[in-house]
């Protein structure tokens, strides 16, 4: 009796320590990808070094890398398949998006080129599928947190150890890039950054200090990259945290004061737009958005002729191998795309593609204020926040349905998050229950 006994106990146990390093492996799995889906470090090393990716061939390496992400990724959810049918394609309209994506390959000038970005498209969904069903909002928070964190400290040691590297000296003085190619894009992650450390402060308990310290170096970091469109995005969204907490803890009776607040705002948005080029002098911008103006109207000259479907998916910026190399001699510069997100998906996708992606954009911004308005948690917050940084960041940055990036893959997950009855997660151990509800 006592040998049946010590047995079931040491299985047990065996079964709980399994458990524990199954979610550790997981975890640093999942900080693993975020992180290389930030583009750090390996872009620029590869700018630095002078080694040119083609666009068509593209990285053999680091194909093989992503590929074996997805292998694990479709292994992890193939083991609870069915419930995470039932989950994921809530967020209908974003599989028809991925779908179409498949079907422009028909039409595609480089139909290879495109069926092999389509399939890394459809990795980088499932991903989110898997980040989705897996973890927490408060979890996700977390991981986003710490990932963000890491970029921001290796980007500190590559502005002290490698400044060569770090500081972007080619057009931008002493601009700070961090591990990114462009200080832009490092401006756009800090941003991001101090908005994610300062909800992960105030939400886990515990973590107010270390948090802190985060956002501040995030912050820091966020003025050196000297990105005027990044820390505008930032106060923008920043003032909006601040706003919708104020009115969340008044009552019922404060509507009208949260009407005013939305009118005061739209009023300054629409005073702004008459007289934008004041404010871009004492931005020190140009009036044209460096140079963005003009490559937005060769854009539309190329949308206007496949104004439908576009040119397939990633199959337009390739270089002098593909249609941009027509948007190159107009402009007289050489961009790799259109430095907008919406246009972007216009040039690939067509107007079909545009209104996929707007219809559930819309319908998860309602979902988020209902559900920031319902849950009175920061952690609730998050897909707001995330939801309006992606919708204004992709005014003057391409981030909507890249492949192998982290803005598509929070956006997958937050959308099925959002789609669930309760707006919450349901995690894979509580699908193997067959719970439908956290």
């Amino acid at each position: 009796m006592k040998t049946i006994a010590f047995a079931s106990i040491k299985k047990l146990f065996t079964w709980y320590h399994q458990k524990r390093i199954l979610s550790l492996w997981e975890n640093v799995f999942a900080i693993f990808v975020l992180f290389l889906s930030t583009y750090a470090v390996i872009p620029l090393l590869q700018a630095k070094s002078g080694l040119e990716i083609n666009p068509v061939q593209g990285n053999i390496v680091m194909q093989a890398l992503w590929l074996g992400i997805y292998a694990i990724t479709f292994f992890i959810l193939l083991l609870r398949i069915r419930n995470v049918f039932q989950i994921a394609f809530q967020a209908k309209l974003q599989w028809v998006l991925v779908g179409l994506a498949f079907v422009s390959t028909i039409w595609s000038e480089k139909q290879f080129v495109a069926l092999r970005h389509c399939l890394a498209l459809l990795g980088t969904t499932v991903f989110g599928v898997y980040l989705a069903t897996r973890f927490t909002r408060k979890e996700i928070l977390s991981m986003l947190a710490w990932t963000l964190g890491l970029v921001a400290v290796l980007s500190l040691g590559f502005v002290w150890l490698l400044p060569g590297y770090g500081i972007h000296h080619d057009y931008y003085g002493s601009a700070w890039r961090g591990v990114y190619i462009h200080k832009n894009l490092f401006g756009n992650f800090m941003a991001l950054a101090a908005l994610t450390w300062l909800l992960y402060a105030f939400s886990c308990q515990g973590k107010l200090l270390v948090g802190l310290v985060f956002f501040f170096l995030s912050l820091a970091l966020l003025f050196l990259s000297t990105s005027k469109t990044a820390l505008i995005i930032f106060f923008i969204l920043l003032s909006l945290l601040s706003i919708i907490q104020i009115l969340r803890r008044l009552d019922t009776k404060a509507l009208p004061v949260g009407i005013l607040l939305i009118v005061l705002v739209g009023s300054l948005a629409i005073l702004s737009a008459y007289n934008m080029e004041s404010i871009l002098t004492i931005l020190g911008r140009d009036t044209t958005l460096t140079g963005r103006i003009y490559l937005w109207q060769a854009v539309w000259l190329m949308i206007q002729e496949h104004p439908w479907l576009g040119y397939g998916y990633n199959a337009f910026w390739l270089e002098r191998e593909g249609p941009s190399k027509y948007i190159w001699e107009i402009v007289q510069w050489e961009p790799f795309n259109a430095h907008n997100g919406y246009l972007d998906l216009w040039l690939q996708l067509g107007l079909v593609g545009v209104v996929i992606f707007i219809i559930p954009l819309l319908v998860n911004l309602f979902k988020a204020f209902t559900l920031v308005w319902r849950e009175k948690g920061l952690v609730e917050m998050f897909p707001l926040l995330f939801l309006a940084f992606m919708m204004i960041h992709n005014i003057s940055e391409s981030t909507i349905l890249v492949r192998n990036q982290i803005f598509w893959i929070l956006y997958v997950m937050f959308s099925i998050q959002l789609s669930t009855e309760s707006g919450k997660v349901i995690g894979m151990q509580r699908l193997s229950d067959g719970s439908k509800k956290q």
